[in-house]
Formats: C-alpha cells, sequence, structure tokens
C-alpha cells in the first residue's frame, strides 16, 4: 500500500468536492453547494481563501484536509483553523487522519503559527476519540456562526454611533 499526502491541485476538484460531500452526508447535514468552480475559484492563486491536502492510497483519493488561516488576539499570535478534516470510511483508523493533521500542524509551524483548531460536529464519537487520543479538547468553547439569512440580517444593520 503506497501512502502519499500532497497539497491539492485545481485537478482535484471532483475528488475534494465528493468527499465533502461524503463528510455532509456522514454528519446527517444536506448536501453542500461547495462545487468544482468554487474549489478552483478560492483554493489557489495569491488571493486563495484557503489550503487544502489530499492523502492518496495507491493513487486514489482517501481523505482531505481543508483549512486557512487564523489569528488569536489572546495568544497574540497566528493559526490555523481546520475546517475539514475527512477520510473515506475504508481509511479510517488508519493512521492518515494522524497524518493529515501532523501535516497541517507543520504547515502552519513553517508559516510561523503556533496553533491549530477545528470544530466537531456534536455526537460524533468516533472523531471525539480520535481528538482527544491526541490531548486536543477545548471543553469551554462553543462556536456559533452566522449564515444565511442570520448573517443578512445581521450585515444589513448599522452599527449604533
Amino acid at each position: 500500500m503506497s501512502v502519499k499526502i500532497r497539497p491539492a491541485e485545481p485537478r482535484d476538484a471532483a475528488a475534494v468536492v465528493a468527499m465533502a460531500a461524503e463528510l455532509s452526508a456522514d454528519q446527517g447535514k444536506p448536501p453542500r453547494s461547495f462545487s468544482e468552480a468554487d474549489f478552483r475559484r478560492d483554493g489557489f492563486g495569491p488571493e486563495a481563501a484557503f489550503s487544502c491536502l489530499i492523502a492518496e492510497v495507491d493513487g486514489a483519493p482517501a481523505g482531505y484536509a481543508l483549512f486557512h488561516d487564523s489569528y488569536d488576539a489572546e495568544a497574540g499570535g497566528r493559526g490555523t483553523f481546520i475546517h475539514d478534516l475527512y477520510l473515506r470510511p475504508a481509511f479510517r483508523r488508519s493512521g492518515l487522519g494522524r497524518a493529515l493533521l501532523a501535516r497541517v500542524c507543520q504547515a502552519t509551524q513553517a508559516a510561523g503559527g503556533r496553533f491549530v483548531w477545528w470544530c466537531m460536529v456534536d455526537g460524533n464519537e468516533a472523531a471525539e476519540g480520535f481528538y482527544r487520543s491526541m490531548s486536543a479538547s477545548l471543553d469551554d468553547l462553543r462556536i456559533w456562526i452566522a449564515d444565511g439569512e442570520n448573517f443578512a440580517r445581521l450585515a444589513g444593520r448599522r452599527p449604533r454611533t
């Protein structure tokens, strides 16, 4: 078995978008609107919004990590937020998830970052066990998001002066 982790390229759009759809299905969520065009437009070039690593086994996509820069004013430093860390079921518990996470940490460290953080869908016991096995935890943190109609409503409000 040949294992390779490499930076994604525009030609990986179909594979990454397919795995992102698998991740949503695994989480019981509706399909994402993330498209191959989104991946190619936002993942490459001088204004790239994210980075992506692909894990391949025998040349076939087995998983991916999609991440972007972050900043923590409390720590006074740069880091990385992992939006997706996904392995196809056949490759789970193989060490590939840990290898992808390690590569994200290495890229973060090389860029001067000091931390990596991510979120997990409630009730995903397998993922929670995986993350806890690496002593990763933020038990006192809740993540909130404004999107869709809530985002539009909030963005339309003017600050009080």
